[in-house]
């Protein structure tokens, strides 16, 4: 795979784009439209499938190629941690988990799908793929909950998202140094790679431009979120 170069927004990436797009929007129209509810729930337990028999291959693939490392391939990223929270979100309903799902999945998986970091496509394109399915699914399972199980954020969601984010930090940086050889998982001991327009400076001054631009993120995919909510308040009002 030494000769595989991933670029941003090269065909092969758009074509990702393009074809995760068009899976955001038709399963969830579809599901919406033209399902019964019995359909619903077995589109959701195929969604819940799917979401983890993706995680647990990558662990298999990994281990069985020797090339599992304890300090990158644990599922405590960001996006690693939505791909439980969203299937948890989409069996139980639950509100704080589809709040999480929302602002953790989109803002992460989003920047994921949009600015990759290729130095993390170690096998060339099965990585490529690997890495928008698992990102793309996380998205998905949050527009199947929007849309289809009409599910909203509460007005203080971003809020709680925030501080329970900041703790999250605090908690991975623990275990980061716990684990040592280079762990990095939410990216906070070390910059990542990508071109991202919001990693600014070196360690530790990009922390400060990130967590700026992760809450800006998260308060842009709000304010649909926000408006809707608030509309349908005044409605029941009226």
């Amino acid at each position: 795979m030494n000769d595989y170069s991933f670029q941003t927004f090269s065909f092969e990436h758009n074509s990702y784009l393009l074809g995760l797009l068009l899976l955001w929007i038709s399963l969830p129209l579809i599901g919406k439209k033209f399902l019964s509810k019995d359909q619903q729930r077995n589109v959701v337990f195929i969604l819940i499938a799917v979401t983890l028999l993706q995680e647990l291959l990558h662990y298999f693939f990994k281990i069985n190629l020797n090339a599992f490392d304890i300090a990158q391939d644990i599922s405590l990223h960001m996006c690693g941690i939505s791909v439980f929270i969203s299937c948890y979100a989409l069996y139980t309903k639950n509100q704080a988990a589809f709040e999480l799902s929302f602002f953790w999945g989109l803002a992460g998986a989003l920047q994921a799908v949009l600015t990759p970091d290729p130095t993390r496509f170690h096998f060339g394109y099965i990585s490529t793929f690997w890495s928008f399915l698992s990102h793309g699914i996380i998205i998905m399972n949050v527009f199947w909950l929007i849309f289809v199980d009409n599910m909203r954020c509460r007005k203080n969601s971003l809020l709680n998202t925030i501080l329970v984010t900041n703790g999250a930090i605090f908690i991975i940086g623990i275990i980061n140094s716990a684990i040592g050889n280079g762990a990095n998982y939410w990216f906070i001991c070390e910059k990542p790679s990508g071109e991202s327009p919001f990693l600014i400076g070196e360690w530790p001054y990009y922390l400060f431009t990130f967590q700026l631009a992760g809450i800006l993120f998260m308060s842009l995919i709000y304010l649909p979120m926000w408006f809707t909510v608030n509309r349908n308040e005044r409605l029941e009002r009226s």
